[in-house]
């Protein structure tokens, strides 16, 4: 069985979901025949850490122009480079050859690869989770825009004819949310599977029983819009209301609304914004903290939750997009959020009061790290990968 695995993200050792491309090969290459295709830019990084000797195709945008990422992610330089894999791929694959489409991967975003003869693997894909702006204190005119952009989009999925032929080619489509999902037209849902692509190191994760009292919070995230950070501040300023304690919130992350959030609640007492820091002191900061609180309502599946897991700092959060995949509910304090942004506030400082009155902390961080081993170690991904890639060579 001869598997070609398209890893746009494919970078050792750089954590968040950059490292999963290299995360799953080193775990594919034990069971089948494997090569890797991923972009030339991450060929030196790549051959520092290549002890399994792992096949790879490096592979940069050799049709038409060269579009050069300056950072962030490029729409037309991933379009050519999309273009340049599957014109490699075109000379080599077999009709009996396994496509594999793992990383970067969102159902609207151009790739040729439904054009190939070989067995096609789509995902974990995303795409279908919308920004609903109404979960938002404010939200700009061109939130508001983009939001209604992508509703369109996801409507189209079930009359555009390129998406049946693209489901249709497809042995098996793994996505990340049930969102997604949802606009998948029902015909091709015996195909799908939904699972994230984000995994963890689980060999590595011990639980750790320690007295539990609500004093040190903290989150993790880019400074966005839809990340919400100023209902975490305002969840925080309502436990410290309900518990007449003295709390502490640290935020820690950089993005283009730090500024203004800083000066609208410089006022709050105990609130720190640290801005970005490295790595191992995020851990740091995890394990000296008592509560890790996420309002985001858009996830694909946040790096920042399995990092609260593993380090045994309990999450609060919606119940929503990725949310509804990791952390599951008697692993985490969750609630549903409404349009009633005071209401979610609320409910959702009144929920932490209650769970760490009754002391059942150490069981929800119990559980999100079972829940961790069981499904989101990169070896049980692997394990996953594989049993699909068996059950489409008998012809399941």
């Amino acid at each position: 069985m001869r598997v070609y695995l398209i890893v746009y993200a494919c970078e050792p050792n750089q954590g968040g979901e950059h490292q999963v491309g290299w995360k799953v090969a080193n775990e594919l290459v034990k069971k089948c025949t494997l090569k890797v295709i991923t972009r030339r830019s991450n060929q030196k990084l790549i051959e520092q850490y290549n002890d399994e000797n792992i096949d790879f195709q490096f592979i940069e945008n050799d049709a038409f122009i060269h579009f050069k990422p300056h950072g962030k992610f490029f729409y037309f330089y991933y379009l050519f480079w999309q273009f340049s894999v599957y014109l490699y791929l075109k000379r080599v694959v077999k009709k009996d050859d396994i496509v594999h489409y793992l990383t970067f991967g969102n159902l609207h975003l151009p790739h040729f690869l439904f054009l190939l003869k070989s067995k096609l693997i789509l995902g974990p894909m995303g795409g279908g989770s919308i920004i609903d702006t109404k979960l938002m204190r404010q939200s700009s005119l061109k939130a508001k825009v983009k939001s209604n952009i992508h509703r369109f989009i996801n409507f189209t999925v079930g009359i555009n004819p390129i998406y049946y032929i693209l489901f249709a080619r497809s042995s098996k489509i793994i996505l990340r949310t049930e969102e997604t999902l949802k606009i998948i037209p029902k015909c091709f849902h015996k195909k799908c599977s939904v699972f994230l692509e984000t995994g963890v190191d689980a060999s590595a994760i011990d639980i750790v029983k320690k007295e539990r009292k609500l004093r040190n919070i903290i989150t993790t995230a880019r400074i966005i819009d839809s990340k919400n950070i100023d209902q975490v501040i305002e969840v925080f300023k309502k436990l410290v209301e309900l518990t007449s304690g003295s709390l502490e919130l640290s935020i820690v992350g950089d993005g283009p609304m730090k500024s203004t959030l800083e000066k609208k609640y410089s006022s709050v007492e105990n609130l720190q914004f640290l801005g970005k820091v490295p790595h191992e002191k995020i851990e740091s900061l995890l394990r000296g903290s008592d509560l890790f609180i996420f309002c985001s309502i858009k996830e694909g599946g946040s790096h920042s939750l399995f990092e609260a897991a593993m380090n045994n700092c309990p999450i609060a959060c919606y119940d929503i997009s990725g949310m509804k995949e990791f952390p599951k509910a008697n692993a985490s304090i969750k609630i549903t959020p409404s349009h009633n942004i005071d209401d979610n506030i609320r409910r959702l400082a009144e929920k932490i009061d209650k769970i760490f009155n009754t002391q059942s902390v150490d069981k929800l961080c119990e559980n999100a790290i079972a829940d961790l081993k069981e499904n989101y170690d990169w070896q049980e991904l692997g394990k996953r990968y594989i049993k699909i890639y068996e059950e489409i060579k008998k012809g399941n």
